[in-house]
């Protein structure tokens, strides 16, 4: 642990200075960029040293993490933008028969320390009638308004649990604010890029934060995980739980792609980065190629694939099917909270505006850039073809 500690202090003052520097491809930060990324990196380091300190805590006050074994996990990963956020928080509804990680607890309890923490001063709270809980409803309401429709976040609400790896500095989404660190880009290929001392640092820490979860919510329940950033890490994911159950969610590359990088316009828009021209678009279409081509070439026939258009058609069938394919029990109670989330989801429409990536109006540019998805559905996996195109 402390090794893992060293190695993300070290990356994180590493990450911090290359980002103030950036090449003529990205264009030069204006003074407003610079001096709020400094802010944002010096107010992230307390939050940094406490993940650690809650960390280090329970090397001494909960040992008993390590000999929590992880049994048959259900794993739900695939493209991005390919409803795979819909998908598992629609399985996690089964309360009765899954846990997963919730959005307070990857960015304020990574640890059980942290975690015992925030439960003590939440019952605390009760006494008292709650107002801690109705300021930070408040709070969360104010703060991620701007996500709804894109990737709604509540602090309750189930989460990736990639972002248990912030601690470590590897969790995809950091490309953003590093944008030209190889380390950051590498998760996006850990599965033929990244060097292996960091692949098995990385893995280990993973799963060092799944028995710390079992071991604070219990282990009478299957483990629910859910990464769109996880589609290059598949095959190390299954050698790192070999009896793991995965899921994995595909959509047309003319819609995930535009979705994306719509997606990810106000974020980047904060770092002084543009998603329209040139400068980071193409990185992110051949991330998204290598996600395509590595889940679709590598794929397992014990995998279980979903396409996004079989989830607006009926998320009732998608779900019984992945019901039945895992040998799961489906409670009567989870039954009638199915059917009413099928029922809500036809009123779902996504406030993402897609961007094109240049050279998208190319002819047949999707097609020729990602031929392992179409080849696919017009040969290997027909029952995709017959699914009507459904209005979000």
């Amino acid at each position: 642990m402390f090794s893992a500690f060293l190695f993300a202090l070290r990356l994180y003052f590493k990450l911090c200075i290359q980002s103030l520097r950036r090449s003529d491809r990205l264009g030069p930060l204006s003074l407003k960029g610079t001096t709020l990324r400094l802010l944002l990196y010096l107010a992230c380091f307390p939050v940094f040293l406490i993940n650690w300190i809650g960390l280090f805590l329970d090397e001494i006050l909960f040992r008993g993490y390590r000999r929590v074994v992880i049994t048959e996990p259900v794993m739900v990963l695939g493209v991005p933008r390919s409803g795979t956020t819909f998908l598992h928080r629609t399985l996690a509804a089964d309360s009765t028969l899954f846990t997963t990680v919730a959005t307070w607890e990857v960015f304020l309890a990574p640890s059980v320390t942290q975690r015992t923490f925030w439960r003590g001063l939440s019952r605390i709270d009760r006494v008292f009638g709650q107002p801690f809980a109705r300021l930070l409803a408040g709070l969360e309401k104010k703060l991620f308004s701007g996500l709804e429709g894109v990737h709604d976040v509540s602090l309750e609400a189930a989460e990736e649990d990639y972002l248990l790896l912030l601690p470590i500095l590897s969790s995809f989404i950091l490309f953003l604010a590093f944008t030209e660190s190889n380390y950051i880009w590498n998760l996006s290929r850990l599965d033929w890029d990244m060097n292996e001392k960091d692949r098995r640092r990385i893995l280990h820490f993973y799963r060092a934060c799944l028995q710390k979860h079992l071991y604070f919510h219990g282990t009478d329940r299957v483990y629910l995980s859910k990464n769109a950033a996880f589609a290059s890490w598949i095959i190390s994911l299954q050698e790192e739980f070999p009896d793991a159950r995965i899921i994995v969610c595909l959509r047309e590359p003319e819609r995930a792609v535009p979705s994306l990088i719509g997606s990810l316009e106000s974020g980047a828009g904060f770092f002084e980065l543009d998603l329209r021209d040139d400068s980071l678009s193409p990185q992110l279409v051949e991330m998204m190629q290598d996600s395509y081509r590595h889940l679709i070439t590598r794929r397992r026939p014990a995998w279980e694939i979903i396409h996004m258009k079989e989830l607006q058609a009926s998320v009732d069938d998608c779900v019984r099917r992945i019901y039945q394919r895992f040998n799961l029990p489906m409670s009567e109670q989870y039954q009638a909270t199915l059917a009413v989330l099928t029922d809500q989801s036809r009123q779902f429409a996504t406030r993402n505006r897609p961007i094109d990536p240049p050279r998208a109006e190319a002819d047949n540019f999707f097609r020729t850039s990602f031929p392992w998805y179409y080849e696919l559905v017009e040969g290997g996996d027909q029952r995709y073809a017959d699914v009507p195109e459904a209005d979000t």
